[in-house]
């Protein structure tokens, strides 16, 4: 019962829950990416917590996405004219980055922390780090999402670029994403890995501008939109994939 209470109050703290992303192939593609470049000593620490491989809470979170607890909250990162987060929102408001950064923070002392809180913050750490690196979860001043038919289904812009342009590029499972792009070098996978999420959101935000440049008046992508820009979705899975086993493996390896 103990346990049970703690995990609920955990939930309530996470009220920067964001909404879905990347969906489940992609978040499960990173995952599973992160945990073949995990540390045997962290793979151990982590299944002391866990359940399952870190995949099967890829995606978890977005189940909760439109409960009473998370309706009216931020799930996407903000930010200035120079690229970097916007730290304070509207009253009652945050960003997954941000909590991301103090899931981090209470993981360092997970040792001193009760199994279902290790457990709650891992879990959210494991969704949000992919979740941030997803090119539709910054949000510009001035920039809006609009509608999409991308060959011939209709969806938001926002979804295209959660998975339409990758789903269309390969439809690859989650495991074919690990085994044709984690073919990276450790230096290079370092390179990628390096530095903070206030960074990396940074980074991201830059690359990722260019997608409103590419928004169309009569809002209809075809193939070969989705074979000249699906690179930029595809190297953002991949640099959150290093940075999420990164992270893991400072906080548990």
């Amino acid at each position: 019962m103990k346990n049970l209470k703690l995990f609920l109050l955990g939930l309530m703290l996470c009220a920067a829950l964001p909404s879905q992303a990347w969906d489940r192939t992609r978040h499960d593609a990173i995952a599973y990416i992160a945990e073949c470049n995990l540390t045997p000593r962290a793979k151990r620490n982590i299944a002391r917590y866990l359940d399952h491989s870190i995949v099967y809470y890829a995606s978890w979170m977005d189940k909760y996405r439109d409960t009473p607890e998370f309706r009216n909250v931020e799930h996407v990162s903000y930010v200035d004219a120079g690229m970097q987060l916007v730290d304070t929102l509207r009253k009652g408001k945050t960003n997954c980055v941000v909590e991301l950064m103090r899931a981090v923070d209470r993981l360092k002392d997970y040792r001193n922390m009760s199994d279902s809180l290790v457990r709650l913050n891992l879990m959210y750490v494991i969704h949000i780090v992919g979740d941030m690196h997803c090119p539709s979860h910054v949000k510009y001043a001035g920039c809006k999402s609009g509608r999409a038919d991308l060959n011939g289904r209709k969806m938001s812009y926002h979804a295209m670029w959660d998975w339409g342009v990758l789903d269309g590029a390969h439809g690859w499972s989650y495991s074919e994403y690990q085994q044709l792009l984690d073919t990276f070098s450790k230096r290079e996978k370092a390179a990628m890995a390096k530095g903070t999420p206030r960074e990396w959101l940074h980074e991201t935000a830059v690359a990722c501008r260019v997608i409103y440049d590419w928004q169309r008046a009569d809002e209809t992508y075809d193939k070969q939109f989705v074979l000249d820009t699906y690179l930029l979705p595809e190297s953002q899975l991949i640099k959150a994939s290093y940075r999420l086993a990164a992270v893991l493996n400072e906080l548990f390896g």
